[in-house]
């Protein structure tokens, strides 16, 4: 980031630490979170892999250089706070919508909280592009954590090779949030499994 680009403070309150981020990367609108989420969680037609990958590995970095790792971080708090959920299940079930990964919770403790990303995103990226940043997802657990628990939490990854990596979310409880309203969590859309209990006749 060079030293004359205009910077813009975002965050909660003063209580609350703040991102620095360049100005062409604060939104000048909102979207309506729970509606933008469903319209496009509940629609058939996938979205091509490669706009996604385009967008993520090849412009974004290029855009934000050496800032890309930390800017994508905090991108990924600011999602959560558009995008909150009410429970782990919710958050493993947006996780694959998005197309980050599976998502497992492996250790919760009250100060800390260890996640397992595998699949075939964290695969197929980290076969094709020598250094997969993973920052987003990372940004956007640690932010989660925070709006469920009320307190100041911050993720870093503890272990990452081609099939998987761990991101652990420290939570500190000296910190609490304050004067902050808790988001209502966005509706999560879940796939319709129509069974048939009904038998296949038998041949006459």
């Amino acid at each position: 980031m060079k030293k004359t680009d205009t910077l813009v403070e975002t965050g909660y309150n003063n209580d609350y630490t703040v991102a620095r981020v360049p100005r062409f990367f604060a939104w000048k609108g909102i979207i309506m979170t729970n509606d933008f989420y469903s319209q496009f969680a509940g629609n058939s037609i996938k979205a091509s892999i490669l706009s996604v990958e385009i967008l993520r590995d090849a412009l974004i970095p290029k855009l934000l250089g050496d800032d890309s790792s930390g800017i994508l971080y905090w991108a990924g708090k600011d999602l959560a706070r558009q995008f909150p959920v009410a429970s782990d299940d919710d958050l493993v079930t947006f996780f694959e919508q998005t197309g980050w990964g599976h998502l497992v919770v492996i250790t919760t403790t009250d100060d800390l909280i260890t996640y397992e990303l595998t699949g075939e995103p964290v695969a197929r990226r980290s076969a094709t592009i020598k250094s997969p940043d993973f920052m987003l997802e990372t940004g956007f657990l640690a932010e989660q954590s925070a709006l469920r628990i009320n307190c100041v939490s911050e993720a870093k990854i503890t272990f990452q090779n081609r099939m998987r990596l761990r991101i652990s979310v420290t939570i500190d409880h000296n910190q609490p949030i304050v004067n902050h309203d808790p988001a209502t969590p966005i509706e999560i859309v879940r796939p319709q499994v129509e069974l048939d209990d009904e038998q296949p006749e038998e041949a006459q």
